[in-house]
């Protein structure tokens, strides 16, 4: 089949995935989405899919040439250009991904042995693993190559942050591959951001990079402020503004407040400190920034407790504010929260029955709970 520079495949269409998918739909490409869930598929299918990610729901409505498959060799045969949007989940004891998931849908690409495709790898990936793994799972697709494209956005804002990206980062699997993605970019995006068209193993460490500094500089700025907290006449918001008005610097992701949490920036932070070691460097940088982002929780807790309230009330408690979807993992309010239960105060939070659900099932009776109808 001749190839459609038009029509895309992505597959894995989760919460990432669908909203790739969608906002390459808008672009006016033809897309076609491949997913394990036939009762999913036929959801977006027949646009009743619901979503509480931001414009998720309205892009859906209004797309005229998006469809899905559980078809793998459908989505394969669809497009020369397949974007991977799969789960890489972290495994806890070596601080490292998952790549169980990917690593058997590239054995199964492979099973297929599909020829001229440029294979995109979205989901956040340890490095080494596309050199090292990932191209020896496609040995038998010719003229086939890898490339690493992960995409930076946060949970609750993700169409946002697909079409109006800071830097898109192109790992390039050939020189051909990362211009058919950058052409696909300059028409995707609504802003003009900069193109990093990098070697793959440079792109799969700046991916973790870019993370990492952002929870330095958050990490930084509260140590700054909890200084300031215990310095007669110090203002932490003047002392942090006035600092981030240095061009050095910047204001963005610099001001004192709950520490960094949420599925991505901790698990980075570590991962690429395990990285580090395995290629014989100390992490100590990524390390400090895990302890001073855990002190500064202990101080807030211990400020609070100073305070000798009757109970303690945390109110918006997911990993950001106002987040409209319900993710609390490593929520920094909650590590607050629980710290001053633990020591014998009551606490109640606060929020949106879905919220409080999910805060019961991980806490129990460690908190008490009232659900915000507001």
């Amino acid at each position: 089949m001749k190839d459609n520079p038009n029509h895309l495949t992505v597959i894995g269409i989760g919460r990432l995935g669908i909203c790739f998918a969608l906002c390459l739909e808008k672009a006016g490409y033809h897309v076609l989405g491949v997913d394990l869930s036939s009762d999913y598929v036929s959801k977006i299918n027949a646009k009743t899919f619901i979503s509480n990610e931001p414009s998720v729901t309205e892009f859906l409505k209004n797309s005229q040439n998006l469809k899905t498959t559980t078809s793998l060799k459908e989505g394969l045969d669809f497009s020369e250009t397949c974007f991977i949007f799969v789960p890489t989940n972290t495994i806890q004891e070596v601080q490292s991904y998952d790549h169980s998931i990917v690593s058997e849908l590239l054995c199964t690409i492979n099973s297929h042995a599909v020829s001229n495709k440029h294979l995109v790898i979205c989901s956040t990936v340890f490095p080494g693993y596309i050199p090292n793994t990932a191209r020896s799972l496609i040995k038998d697709c010719k003229n086939t190559s890898i490339s690493y494209n992960p995409e930076f956005i946060a949970q609750g804002d993700i169409i946002k942050g697909l079409l109006n990206p800071d830097v898109v980062l192109i790992g390039e699997g050939s020189k051909a591959a990362g211009d058919r993605l950058q052409v696909i970019y300059q028409k995707f995006c609504r802003n003009t951001p900069k193109i990093a068209r990098l070697s793959i193993s440079s792109a799969e460490i700046t991916k973790l990079a870019v993370n990492c500094y952002i929870t330095a500089k958050i990490a930084f700025a509260n140590l700054i402020g909890d200084i300031a907290d215990e310095t007669p006449g110090a203002n932490k918001d003047e002392i942090l503004k006035a600092i981030g008005q240095d061009q050095r610097i910047g204001s963005k992701n610099f001001k004192a407040g709950y520490g960094f949490g949420g599925p991505c920036f901790p698990r980075d932070n570590r991962a690429l400190g395990n990285y580090a070691t395995l290629v014989g460097i100390n992490p100590l940088f990524f390390r400090s920034t895990d302890l001073t982002n855990e002190s500064h929780a202990e101080f807030m807790a211990n400020k609070l407790i100073q305070q000798n309230l009757d109970r303690y009330v945390f109110r918006d408690v997911c990993y950001k504010p106002h987040c409209p979807v319900p993710i609390i993992e490593h929520s920094q309010k909650l590590v607050v929260a629980k710290k001053i239960a633990e020591k014998g105060k009551e606490v109640t939070i606060v929020d949106k029955e879905n919220i409080i659900q999910i805060v019961r099932k991980e806490y129990k009776n460690l908190f008490k709970y009232e659900i915000d109808n507001k």
